[in-house]
Formats: C-alpha cells, structure tokens, sequence
C-alpha cells in the first residue's frame, strides 16, 4: 500500500514539473512575445499608379511613354541603359570618369562606401550623377541591406540588420522609412532584401537574411519590399536561386549547389513565394553554380533565368546580375564574353563595380563589345531597355519631358 502511495506521488510531482515548464513556456512565448495582430499588406501606390497610366495610354490608343522615349534614343544610349557602374568620385565625381558616364550614359550607377561621407556630400554627389545624362536619369543604386552590408552608417534606421527584424510591422516601417530617407538623398534603388531561406549559422551569408521559418522570411520580404516600394526606392530581392545553407562565397570562388532538378521547386520557395505574392520589379541573380541543371553559373544559364524563372514563373520584371567582377566568374572566358553571354541568357542590367587605376577600362571595353554586336546585328536587345526604361517611369525617374517637343 505505501509503494502505491509513493509511485501515486511520483506521478503527481512529475505532472506538477510538466505543468510548471508548460506555464513558463506561454509565458515566454506570449507574455514577453506576445503575438501580434496581423497586418495585411499595405496598399502599394506606386503599383496602382503604374496601372493606371497602362489603362489609360491603352483606352486612348496612345503609344506606350517608354517606346515613345526609345524611339528618340541613339543606339549608344540604348546599350547604355545595360549597365550598372561603379564610379570614382566623394565630394565630385572624378573628372575622368564624369566624362565617361557623359559619353556611354549607363542606365544605372552603384555606390559604394568609398562614395559616401556626409549626407550633404551625398546629396550633392546623386545630382551630379543624375546629371551626367539629363535626359533618361540613371537608377542610382547602393547595397543598404543593414547590418554588415551597410554602405549609409549614420543612424539606425540605415543599419538595422534583417536578422533583428521581429514581425512584418517592424519590416515595413524600417524598409519605408529607409527608403525614404535613401530617396530624399538621390537614391532609388536599393540592392535590397536578401530573401534566401538560410538556417546554417556558418554560412556566410547567415547574418544577411532573415530569422524564421520559411514562411516567416518570405512574409517579412514582402512587407519590407512593400515598404520600399511605397518609399519610391525599387527594391531587389536578390540572390536568385539562392546559395543555400552550405556553399561558399563568390567574391572568392564559385558555388556549386547539388540539388537534382526535382528538389529545384522546394530550393527557389523563397523566390517563388514572394513572386507569388507582390508585383516585384527587380531581382538579382547570384553566381552559382547548379550542375545538375546546368553547366553554367545561373547568371549565364538560359536554362535558370529564361526558362525557370521568366517563363515558369511568369516573372515580367528586371533581371539584374550580381557583380561580374566577382572571383566567381574568373576563367570563365573573357568579360566580353561573358557579358555578352549574361546578357543572352536573360539579365537585363549587368553590375561592374569597378573603375579604379587599374579597372577602369573594363567598363568602356565591355560596353564597347556589346555596341558592336548590337550594331551588326548580333544581339537583340529591344525589349530589354524598354523593360528598363518602363521602371524608370514607374518610380518617377523617369518623366514625359524626356521625349524632345
């Protein structure tokens, strides 16, 4: 009778220690978290906008803007409109390089640290830029993720990394804020968020990403993609398909991600959610390699960026590549080649940051290799600077009063 009485106490105790743990945890979970109200999606001005001018020029039978603006450009300018450049220049722009961005007129500039001090400096350096081509104004673009990858330092609201990012509210406000305060200083692009799914915390791009399961990331990309977008700061979600939770750095060497084309839907969930999901105008391709689906670096693979991305997912918006100067891409072939190949296989605009002592002339001969092409005939790329030049009227960089009267 008494060992009865003994194991009937055991027993108590041991459901009282359970109870007890259960009650700490609730309080964990909803007294010190305690769940938010969910938030729907803010409406998206600069979307309803760009739909609106669409119906409109439709109804009256008017010629699209930005065909009405292609048609006046020179080819020169047309390819020029391909490129992403990184420039020399703080307080001004180099002399040098001012008189190459007036000659080739690239569609779009990133800056880098290098390039900013000072808001004012900032400011001052964005309309000098812009005015290297008055006309068709470029994207002016940095790499403001927050945290580690923050070219702006001066307050939190720059620097607030995507891994301290709690629920989609704080998403929003940060990323709308951000931007704002990005367009006010000449910015309207930010290379911007990093939406892979990553759980390994010795990958190297663990502490770029968000925290969550899956659909937690993928919410929390869109609201802050909304955020920007509400801002007029185009945002990139990048890097297509995703480097996964163990490949390397391509600012070193190359990836290579051993997935089998039947993991491939389950690999791009990420991307495939959010395309899903919001109108997303930019995305950014990262050098890897999936040689089970192809034998090229998916910024040059047709197969990923084509097929897989602009047909089977419907994906209408810009192609953006990650930087081709990256050691990823090194004896691939030469950068001619492989930007023409880039190009070929579905990007739309192509990143070289450097123009250095040493680098400058990358640039001018790349751009050069892709006139000439285009010029004989070579390369077909129409819709590309439409597509282009159709997002630069989106976000209000582009206007009517480019086309001359």
């Amino acid at each position: 009778m008494k060992s009865k009485q003994t194991d009937f106490f055991i027993l108590i105790s041991l459901l009282g220690l359970f109870f007890g743990v259960f009650v700490f945890s609730l309080h964990i979970k909803f007294i010190l978290n305690p769940i938010e109200k969910e938030i729907e999606i803010p409406e998206i001005v600069v979307d309803i906008k760009e739909e609106e001018r669409i119906k409109k020029e439709r109804e009256n039978d008017v010629v699209p803007l930005e065909k009405r603006i292609f048609d006046q450009m020179s080819v020169q300018e047309r390819v020029g409109q391909l490129f992403m450049f990184g420039i020399e220049g703080n307080d001004v722009l180099h002399p040098e390089n001012k008189r190459f961005l007036e000659e080739v007129k690239p569609g779009a500039i990133l800056l880098f640290s290098k390039n900013i001090s000072s808001k004012d400096q900032l400011e001052s350096l964005t309309n000098q830029i812009s005015g290297t081509n008055g006309q068709i104004p470029p994207f002016i673009a940095v790499d403001q993720e927050g945290g580690v990858v923050s070219r702006i330092r001066w307050d939190r609201v720059h620097t607030e990394p995507q891994e301290s990012i709690g629920n989609n509210q704080q998403a929003y406000e940060i990323a709308k804020s951000r931007g704002e305060l990005l367009r006010e200083l000449g910015v309207n692009m930010n290379l911007a968020p990093v939406v892979e799914y990553i759980q390994n915390r010795k990958s190297f791009i663990y502490n770029r990403t968000y925290r969550g399961v899956l659909e937690e990331v993928v919410q929390k990309s869109i609201f802050t993609i909304s955020g920007y977008k509400n801002a007029l700061v185009m945002p990139v979600i990048k890097h297509y398909p995703g480097h996964g939770d163990s490949s390397p750095d391509p600012h070193l060497v190359l990836p290579n991600v051993n997935i089998s084309t039947e993991e491939w839907d389950r690999y791009i969930e990420p991307f495939s959610k959010i395309v899903g999901q919001i109108d997303i105008d930019a995305v950014m391709v990262g050098h890897i390699l999936f040689s089970n689906i192809d034998s090229n670096p998916a910024t040059l693979s047709s197969e990923i960026i084509t097929k897989r991305l602009l047909e089977d997912q419907g994906y209408e918006g810009l192609v953006i590549s990650d930087d081709m100067e990256m050691m990823a891409l090194k004896d691939i072939g030469s950068k001619e080649e492989i930007a023409q190949k880039a190009l070929q296989a579905g990007n739309d605009i192509l990143i070289y940051s450097k123009y250095g002592e040493h680098q400058k002339g990358s640039q001018r001969s790349i751009y050069n290799h892709i006139l000439e092409k285009v010029r004989n005939g070579e390369m077909d790329i129409d819709n590309k600077v439409l597509k282009i030049l159709r997002m630069k009227i989106k976000y209000g960089i582009l206007e009517e009063r480019a086309i001359e009267n």
